[in-house]
């Protein structure tokens, strides 16, 4: 029943993510929601408890991303209601797995501005930070261009459902 519900949400949230480029607090506060309840109701006080650390759990792996600018708040603030029902370890598991395929994600947008010449590639750009870096030692970082295919809004609620449907089907064991 947990799994179901997980997938409902994040069906939920990847249609507004590729509609609108955002995800809604109704649907966020929703799930949460359902997941507190589901975990109150199959393991009583100790899943309420489970719930509440992977809503923290799942918040606090990808804050850090908000706040650097790669991924929006709504992504964030979605990782934390999957953790009400994956727990503490499963929404830490399932998190990893979704910035992994966002990482594939994001390298075939880069690589696509090889195929498609009419947008602006990042290459040039990745290189002129790179070289930087190992001239000076210190990282800098270059915004992308306007047009730049590395530029446009990223749907992230994607990965994160390919991420979390990943671990549900295969659920790492920690032992």
């Amino acid at each position: 029943m947990l799994n179901v519900m997980v997938l409902m949400l994040m069906c939920c949230a990847v249609a507004y993510d590729l509609r609108t480029r955002r995800i809604p607090n109704t649907i966020i506060l929703a799930g949460a929601a359902v997941g507190f309840l589901l975990q109150g109701w199959a393991a009583g006080g100790s899943g309420v408890l489970a719930a509440t650390y992977g809503l923290v759990v799942g918040l606090a792996i990808l804050l850090p991303g908000y706040l650097m600018g790669f991924t929006g708040a709504g992504d964030a603030k979605l990782m934390a209601a999957i953790g009400t029902f994956l727990g503490p370890v499963g929404v830490l598991q399932a998190a990893l797995i979704s910035i992994f395929v966002g990482g594939i994600i994001a390298i075939g947008f880069a690589l696509s501005a090889l195929i498609h010449r009419q947008s602006i590639s990042p290459w040039g750009r990745y290189a002129l930070m790179m070289r930087t870096l190992v001239i000076t030692g210190r990282p800098l970082y270059i915004p992308p261009a306007e047009g730049e295919v590395m530029g446009k809004k990223f749907p992230f609620a994607v990965s994160i459902a390919l991420g979390t449907t990943a671990w549900i089907v295969w659920q790492w064991p920690l032992a």
